[in-house]
C-alpha cells in the first residue's frame, strides 16, 4: 500500500510495526487527547504521514480566536534547515498548501520524552471569522487514537 494515501492509523500502524525503517516519530501518537485540554483549547483533530523515511505527527487544535496545526518531525538530517526550508517540504508534500494572508510557520524545537529532538512547526489555519489561511490536510478525531492506545482519560486523573 502506499504511504500517500494510507490513513492515519494505517501510517501508525505502519511506524509502530517497523520503526527500525524510519526516523523517530515524536511520542505524541501515545499521549491521551481530551476535547478540551488544560487550557481550555479545542483537539481538533491529528494526522500522521511520511516524508521519505521521516514521519510527521499533526495536531490541529482552536484556541479563542484562533485555530492552528502543528506538525512535528524530526530534526535527524535537517539540523541545519531553516523555518523556510521546513515550510517548503511541508508544501512541496502537499501537507498543507498556502492560501491569502498565509503566515510562514514558527519552528521550534524541543525534546520529547524518548530524548529525542523535532520540530514543532507551528501554522495558522484560520483566524476567528477570516477566511481559512491555509487549504488541504486531512484529520481524524483524537477519539480514534485514544481508542486505538486504549486510553479513556481516567489515567490522567
Amino acid at each position: 500500500m502506499s504511504k500517500q494515501i494510507m490513513s492515519a492509523i494505517e501510517c501508525l500502524k505502519e511506524y509502530r510495526e517497523n520503526k527500525d525503517k524510519y526516523l523517530p516519530l515524536v511520542d505524541h501518537d501515545t499521549h491521551y487527547f481530551p476535547e478540551r485540554d488544560e487550557f481550555d483549547d479545542v483537539n481538533i483533530g491529528w494526522d500522521m504521514g511520511f516524508i521519505g523515511n521521516r514521519p510527521y505527527f499533526l495536531e490541529c487544535y482552536a484556541a479563542t480566536g484562533i485555530t492552528m496545526i502543528t506538525i512535528f518531525m524530526s530534526t535527524i538530517g535537517l539540523e541545519r534547515a531553516t523555518e523556510y526550508d521546513l515550510e517548503r517540504i511541508l508544501i512541496d508534500n502537499k501537507i498543507y498548501e498556502p492560501l491569502d494572508d498565509y503566515e510562514s510557520p514558527e519552528c521550534p524545537r524541543f525534546y520529547d520524552d524518548n530524548d529525542n529532538e523535532f520540530f514543532s512547526i507551528n501554522v495558522v489555519v484560520g483566524i476567528e471569522d477570516e477566511p481559512a489561511r491555509i487549504k488541504g490536510g486531512r484529520l481524524t478525531p483524537f477519539s480514534v487514537l485514544n481508542e486505538l492506545n486504549g486510553l479513556t482519560g481516567e489515567e490522567e486523573e
